[in-house]
């Protein structure tokens, strides 16, 4: 009952990690930055502009002008004074009339650039070929606006309008970079490990020594079948598209389920260090809320955890949360690489070429029958909505830019980009320790090629200039590398069937002696791995 509720935890979670992918594909041809400075702050606002408006690239050669708001709406010329207009930049709200006279009204009255207004949303300012406009037009969102005038830059605001060069690479994906190789080592590392020693038990009924106590340690781990990963791959395409559809809603539950999972996730990576200090081991005295007695230290790691999750959840809006987020979220799939194991080559193939199919439909197909919208990548940035769902890591873009103050801040890989190679990983990582492979060869060329899969995904990127499935890259880059490894040294077979060692035991019943596993089976070597060597008979 409790593996069964473990897994449909973890499906559960896992499902809404695949609605997640890298990038997205917008355009930033006529977008453009409206700089806001002042005695106490300076911004950056996305502001639209005519292509027949040429604004400059550098904002040092970016001349500034004082920000005033027009007093009418400049359909007509007005007898009024209007000197406060001239050598300004005026920002008019939409409305009454043309945009093209609103410019020419205020040209005429000495302005230097026109910033209309929007009643909602950025759209492109335009004109008819034959009306000329001498200085700068553009459109600044509403929302944008009304952020703009509440905001103390102090006694007066200077704008500058012009257009960075737009590059779809930049230095904050060596980062990315960092922080997905990163997790996917340690993780595939710690798995491996993890495995190698509740294998051979998980799988023929036989108890591991807990090397502390002496005492049967418990499995945790969940082990993944073929039909585990069919009903996966069916409820994640149903769940994307749930968020397609309902994502104003979806957003909020999904990222509670993030602040939960992230939260023991910490707990999980955290908990061998706590424990490894000589600090806090007294337990707390017997009560009747705790009636385990959990030591002192393990007590703290649980309120820090949940801190921390509590934490991201109030300020995951502010510039900083991306922080927590990657923190929380690499804890997260770590402890995911750790508890799921995936037994052999086989159902490591059909879950990565199930997830890579997915992911290609999803970026790629859909947009031919969806209004040219990507429903992965509609799902990823939100759509629009003020929320996004936390299941990436995300970090900021280090080069301004028209595309990091528009449309793409933050530069994001989905947790399913990290998760599902990495379990690949850790089944190699596995296969390594209980077959004495030489400088453990699977992990160290399978978590290489993760990494120029990644960079191959980055590159790829710039090229196409839109957002990009990064399974698509990863999977055969992995996948192959196995493959390839597997075949020259002659381990494909055992590779496929699972069998982790050359003298891996038959299954039993788990009701022999240990008498007649050894006569059934030859007694073990002194070359079996040392996980395999403090393997006891089951209870009789």
């Amino acid at each position: 009952m409790r593996k069964m509720a473990e897994a449909g935890c973890c499906l559960l979670v896992m499902i809404f990690i695949y609605s997640l992918n890298q990038g997205n594909g917008q355009d930033a041809g006529n977008l453009g930055v409206l700089h806001v400075e002042g005695s106490k702050a300076s911004e950056d606002f996305c502001i639209a502009y005519n292509s027949r408006t040429r604004l400059p690239s550098d904002l040092d050669k970016t001349p500034k002008y004082p920000l005033v708001e027009a007093k009418s709406p400049l359909c007509k010329s007005s007898s009024s004074p209007s000197d406060y207009m001239k050598d300004a930049a005026v920002a008019i709200h939409r409305g009454e009339c043309t945009l093209f006279a609103k410019g020419e009204i205020a040209q005429g009255h000495g302005a230097k650039e026109v910033i209309i207004i929007s009643n909602d949303t950025l759209f492109t300012p335009d004109w008819n070929s034959s009306e000329v406009l001498t200085i700068p037009m553009a459109v600044i969102s509403k929302n944008d606006w009304t952020k703009l005038i509440h905001k103390d830059f102090g006694v007066s605001r200077l704008v500058q309008l012009y257009a960075p060069p737009t590059a779809n690479i930049d230095g904050n994906l060596a980062i990315l970079w960092i922080l997905a190789v990163g997790t996917v080592a340690f993780g595939a590392y710690w798995a491996g490990i993890t495995n190698s020693k509740l294998l051979t038990s998980i799988r023929q009924g036989i108890a591991v020594v807990n090397e502390n106590n002496g005492q049967e340690s418990e499995d945790g781990s969940i082990e993944v079948t073929p039909l585990m990963v069919v009903i996966f791959v069916v409820l994640i395409c149903g769940t994307l598209l749930l968020l397609y559809f309902f994502y104003n809603y979806l957003v909020y539950v999904v990222i509670v389920l993030f602040c939960l999972a992230s939260c023991h996730g910490l707990y999980e990576c955290l908990t061998p260090i706590i424990l490894w200090l000589p600090l806090g081991s007294c337990k707390v005295p017997a009560n009747k809320i705790c009636k385990s007695q959990p030591q002192i230290r393990i007590l703290i790691l649980i309120l820090f955890c949940m801190a921390m999750a509590i934490w991201w959840g109030i300020e995951r809006n502010k510039s900083y949360a991306w922080v927590l987020q990657d923190i929380l979220g690499i804890a997260f799939c770590i402890s995911l690489i750790r508890n799921i194991r995936l037994p052999n080559l086989k159902v490591c193939t059909i879950l990565l070429v199930l997830l890579l199919i997915y992911d290609i439909f999803f970026v790629f197909i859909t947009p031919l029958f969806s209004a040219g919208k990507s429903v992965m990548v509609e799902v990823a940035t939100g759509g629009g909505s003020k929320e996004q769902l936390p299941m990436v890591l995300k970090v900021p873009r280090l080069k301004k830019s028209t595309l990091s103050v528009c449309l793409r801040p933050y530069s994001l890989l989905g947790f399913g980009d990290i998760l599902v190679p990495a379990l690949y990983i850790g089944f190699c990582h596995s296969f390594d320790i209980m077959s004495n492979t030489p400088r453990k060869i699977y992990y160290l060329a399978t978590t290489i090629a993760y990494g120029i899969g990644l960079l191959l995904t980055f590159v790829m990127l710039f090229v196409m200039q839109q957002g990009q499935p990064a399974l698509l890259y990863l999977v055969p880059c992995t996948l192959i590398t196995g493959y390839v490894i597997g075949w020259l040294r002659g381990d494909l077979k055992r590779l496929w069937t699972g069998r982790m060692g050359p003298d891996e035991p038959l299954l039993t019943s788990g009701n022999e002696s240990e008498d007649e596993i050894l006569s059934r089976e030859g007694p073990r070597t002194p070359q079996d791995p040392p996980e395999t060597q403090r393997l006891i008979k089951t209870e009789n």
